[in-house]
């Protein structure tokens, strides 16, 4: 069942110069879901190299697990290097293989940090951003994240938004 873990509003701010980079978190390698993660890449290659040495499979077989190995090892690769960073005004969700997403600050309402598991300790996150007008998005975190990582992230960006001085204007 999802539950709400941490929930921020965000207060209209000056921007700080634009190459300072505030907070950084990313994804761990070592970690619960990685091992499993990467034990399903590694089933998956060895299930490629035993069609391609028997001499008894065909060839959509050894297609579709070449397919499922290629698949299984970009996931890998994209859930362990995901990172969130934020940098003057701007929070970024970034992965090597995956849509870069930019978030302004000050176009945000809320941003709240939702587990979606039924283990408090492993699960995916959600990140719920809130926009000026009513509209929003959601950005599903892969596997390889640590709670306490986005939660310390979570904080330190609401520590962030409180630290900067309110402007009057609202767009």
């Amino acid at each position: 069942m999802p539950r709400t873990v941490i929930a921020s509003a965000s207060r209209r701010r000056e921007d700080p110069p634009e190459e300072m980079c505030l907070v950084q978190a990313s994804a761990e390698f070592v970690s619960v879901a990685g091992a499993l993660l990467l034990v399903l890449c590694t089933f998956c290659t060895a299930a490629f190299v035993s069609t391609v040495l028997a001499e008894r499979g065909t060839e959509i077989q050894r297609f579709i697990a070449a397919v499922l190995s290629v698949a299984a090892w970009m996931y890998f690769l994209n859930a362990v290097t995901e990172r969130l960073s934020l940098c003057g005004s701007t929070l970024t969700l970034s992965s090597v293989l995956g849509r870069r997403h930019d978030f302004q600050l000050d176009d945000l309402d809320a941003m709240s940090l939702t587990h979606e598991g039924l283990n408090i300790d492993r699960g995916f996150e959600t990140i719920r951003f809130r926009m000026h007008g009513g509209r929003g998005e959601k950005v599903t975190l892969g596997p390889c994240w640590n709670r306490e990582t986005l939660d310390a992230f979570v904080r330190s960006v609401d520590r962030a938004l409180a630290s900067r001085p309110a402007s009057d204007a609202r767009r």
